[in-house]
């Protein structure tokens, strides 16, 4: 099948109502039961929490990020739902529950997570920039989130048609993007009304809703998702929120490692119906023969090759995921560099794993010191 070809049949499937929503994720529900009544407690909060180690590891990673001011650690689940707030909890509930539940492994894996990436990014935007537009912060994160997850439901119906016939060739992911996109709205609204979301949720996924404060406020939020998983700076549309879209983008990497939900399989490229990524680094490549650190919680042992204007190629002993961030370290004192990376190829080698990453983004003051490493190493 040509690209085409897929487009069209997935929009015979979604007119025939044949694919599939999953169901509410169950200890967002619980919650939102909770929530439901007048009197609630932190410690019921927290014991549903609780029960749920996987979520309760990503609450305490969000509580202990920039994103949410962070000052101080947070050890415990009552004291992430008091500095999170109870509706904030509930919301990343549910984000933690959508990636669970989308990306387990499969042909698509690769493009399923670029559509979680990117909802996160989306529903964050929102949450951050809502309140500036005077609009609630939970309910704007919420239709971020439902508005990039139709994408999500428009991917696991392509999978299905994927049992029935593959396509031509490989595709790029973002090519499965845009074909996914054609649905996307559709779907979203599909999955508000199942889960018999508010019905002001419902009527801004609504294709009317788009000229609306909370239609604009969407739009605005894809931009940025967009431009910052393409490893550039976003600009904001008005000089009031300037600041904080510069706050988002700083505290944004480490808010989507707390929230990976997923261990991410091995890339191979056999029998793959998605191709492998075009997009390499910009700009001379400099041979690097400096330390690098992988300084995730479980890292992998790394080895530099070549260093750019832009970024870095290295090979890991484990693999990294296209699309994910990772944040990395290069150099010895007083040249080192600890920063965000967007990985944007990984390649699976004989003993190893090749990968390209792109700095996120970076402020000021990392862009010197890292233009400072390539310097050293054209030299």
């Amino acid at each position: 099948m040509t690209p085409d070809d897929l487009k069209a049949r997935l929009a015979e499937v979604v007119g025939r109502g044949d694919f599939e929503v999953p169901p509410y994720p169950a200890v967002a529900l619980k919650l939102q039961r909770i929530f439901a009544r007048e009197n609630y407690g932190i410690g019921e909060i927290s014991d549903t929490i609780t029960a749920d180690p996987a979520l309760t590891a990503r609450i305490l990673g969000l509580a202990n990020t920039a994103l949410y001011r962070a000052a101080d650690e947070i050890t415990t689940v009552p004291r992430a739902v008091n500095r999170l707030g109870a509706r904030v909890v509930s919301s990343l509930a549910l984000a933690v529950g959508l990636g669970g539940t989308t990306m387990q492994p499969s042909v698509l894996f690769e493009v399923k997570y670029r559509v979680w990436r990117r909802s996160v990014t989306a529903a964050l935007a929102c949450q951050k920039l809502g309140p500036l537009r005077k609009l609630d912060a939970s309910e704007a994160f919420l239709v971020g989130l439902i508005h990039g997850f139709g994408r999500s439901v428009a991917v696991a119906a392509l999978e299905h048609l994927l049992t029935q016939a593959r396509p031509t060739s490989p595709l790029m992911v973002m090519q499965w993007l845009a074909i996914a996109e054609g649905e996307r709205q559709t779907l979203a609204l599909s999955v508000a009304e199942r889960w018999h979301l508010p019905s002001e949720i419902v009527a801004a996924l609504r294709p009317e809703a788009a000229s609306t404060p909370m239609g604009v406020l969407i739009a605005e939020a894809e931009r940025i998702a967009l431009e910052l998983e393409s490893s550039h700076h976003p600009v904001a549309s008005t000089a009031s929120e300037a600041h904080a879209v510069d706050e988002l983008v700083q505290s944004l990497p480490a808010a989507l490692e707390a929230l990976a939900a997923v261990p991410l399989p091995a890339p191979t490229r056999v029998h793959s119906v998605v191709a492998p990524a075009e997009h390499t680094l910009v700009g001379v490549r400099h041979p690097c023969h400096l330390p690098l650190v992988d300084c995730r919680k479980k890292p992998a042992t790394l080895a530099a090759i070549t260093i750019t204007s832009t970024g870095l190629e290295a090979t890991s002993s484990l693999p990294m995921q296209e699309g994910a961030v990772v944040r990395l370290a290069l150099g010895n004192e007083p040249l080192r560099v600890e920063a965000w990376f967007n990985v944007i190829v990984c390649v699976h080698t004989a003993a190893s794993y090749r990968f390209e990453a792109e700095l996120l983004s970076p402020p000021r003051e990392v862009r010197e010191r890292w233009q400072a490493l390539v310097a050293h190493a054209g030299s």
